[in-house]
């Protein structure tokens, strides 16, 4: 916007009175700018402050939600299955007392845990196959939960080293070395040994009494300062008996497991276990 012609002369006329007013004439009128750089900073501050906004609801939702929401993967790790009968077993010892077990079939719970915790130790189940199918709610149970490689088989063989036998009494069971061993029914440990120094090196016989007749289960070859079991221990189907090892006679880490009917006359375990582990 122009000023007049005469109001311009008018206000020189006025300075030349008034030097003051003519300094204040002669200024030039101020140009209006828009804050262009304020507002890039009011914009600026209102976006950082939405994003703010926006995180600490997120986080509040996050916190406030179970961890299966947030992670798909979290998971709790299951108590172990339990199961009580009221019919009891009695097993004589080697003392020749008598020990009532109770028919209290379960799983164990390191067992379980070591089989399902990702930090577990180097080479347990390592190795597994489609051998067979373990229940674990039978009262006669595998000795491993689930099916594991088999090397060798009941019968005769081509001895593997020197001074093993031409006849093999047992399975040979491969799932890797530390992987526990579970007792394959109720029972009373009548043998062990924790040293190295037997052709069988750490070893458990564990007796069972079955449909009225003893059967002992034999666990060989185990690590040493493995073994869980004492003479006398009562022992339930599904308890820790020691980690596969490689002790003894042994070409590798493995578990020799043997069914003694009677107490010790051999039997092929694969078939017994197949047709108890079934039925029962």
């Amino acid at each position: 916007m122009t000023a007049s012609p005469d109001f311009s002369r008018k206000q020189l006329r006025l300075a030349e009175k008034n030097p003051h007013r003519r300094r204040r004439a002669q200024r030039p009128l101020p140009v209006t700018r828009r804050p262009a750089r304020r507002m890039k900073v009011s914009v600026r501050k209102q976006v950082s402050s939405a994003v703010a906004l926006a995180f600490a609801a997120l986080l509040a939702v996050s916190v406030s939600l179970p961890a299966l929401a947030v992670n798909p993967y979290a998971q709790t790790l299951a108590a172990p299955t339990e199961r009580n009968d009221e019919a009891v077993q009695n097993l004589t010892t080697s003392e020749s007392g008598t020990i009532t077990v109770a028919q209290d079939s379960f799983t164990s719970q390191a067992i379980q845990e070591t089989l399902r915790t990702e930090d577990s130790l180097p080479g347990v189940y390592s190795q597994t196959a489609n051998t067979y199918t373990n229940d674990l709610g039978s009262a006669i149970q595998w000795p491993f939960l689930v099916g594991v490689p088999i090397s060798t088989d009941f019968g005769p063989r081509i001895p593997p080293c020197d001074g093993c036998s031409s006849f093999h009494k047992g399975l040979d069971m491969n799932p890797g070395v530390n992987t526990p061993i579970q007792a394959v029914a109720d029972g009373v440990v009548r043998e062990v040994s924790s040293t190295d120094k037997s052709g069988l090196g750490v070893y458990a016989i564990i007796d069972h009494m079955i449909d009225g007749r003893l059967v002992s289960s034999l666990y060989a070859h185990m690590g040493e300062g493995t073994l869980a079991l004492a003479v006398g221990d009562p022992v339930l189907v599904g308890q820790l008996v020691g980690n596969v090892g490689n002790t003894g006679q042994s070409t590798g880490p493995h578990l020799h497991f043997e069914i003694l009917l009677d107490g010790d006359i051999p039997t092929d375990p694969y078939a017994w276990l197949t047709d108890k582990v079934s039925t029962s």
